[in-house]
């Protein structure tokens, strides 16, 4: 993918209601099906509550429950609309890149009262938040951010989470970053020497990584 290439496309999140057993049609996109909660079957394969698949192309959807689909798309595909599917967030990636990209998925972990360094990633992506509730700091705008909440952070704007639960929170992120952080290579940019050494208290699960 070419530097002209990567701020034409966007990221979008939906939620989708998997009794309708919607089909899903991307077709010049990579998408990744995170399931909240219930059991979902994607083009034949079982997908459990608290699990994701990645899916590139017309893909269908079944079972119970709430599924989240991540997609990355050109900014000339529209939107996914149908029975079942409600979009969340949809950005533009405001960056151009060179060379290959990867599309990450991943899920982080914080407990309560822990508080990220102030920091950055190598790549723009979106999270969105399964439970517990975060305060966010990120760039010049703080907020609240309650389970379900959805946002997107450039990469390049300095950033601090802060778990304001009285529980563990977590949230599912996507990513586009450079493909020699394949393998699950941190996309983590300390701000200072000094904020690089204190702790990230939290843990990370990796769904996987796709070429984009």
């Amino acid at each position: 993918m070419t530097a002209l290439e990567l701020n034409q496309h966007r990221l979008s999140v939906y939620d989708i209601s998997l009794a309708s057993k919607p089909r899903i049609v991307a077709p010049t996109g990579v998408a990744f099906v995170y399931v909240a909660r219930g059991t979902a079957t994607l083009d034949g394969s079982a997908v459990e509550a608290d699990n994701g698949h990645f899916a590139t192309g017309p893909f269908s959807l079944s079972g119970a429950g709430t599924a989240w689909l991540y997609e990355f798309a050109p900014i000339t595909q529209s939107v996914l609309e149908g029975d079942g599917i409600s979009l969340v967030i949809s950005r533009r990636l405001p960056q151009a890149y060179s060379g290959e990209r990867i599309f990450r998925a991943d899920r982080v972990e914080s407990n309560p009262g822990s508080q990220t360094p102030l920091h950055g990633h190598r790549g723009p992506g979106i999270r969105r938040l399964l439970k517990g509730r975060l305060h966010a700091y990120i760039g010049e705008d703080s907020e609240r951010i309650d389970a379900g909440h959805a946002w997107f952070e450039s990469g390049k704007d300095w950033v601090v989470g802060k778990n304001i639960h009285d529980s563990n929170s977590a949230f599912i992120r996507v990513m586009i970053l450079p493909a020699e952080l394949s393998g699950g290579t941190s996309s983590f940019v300390p701000a200072t020497p000094e904020e690089a050494n204190k702790p990230r208290s939290v843990t990370y699960r990796l769904f996987g990584e796709r070429p984009c």
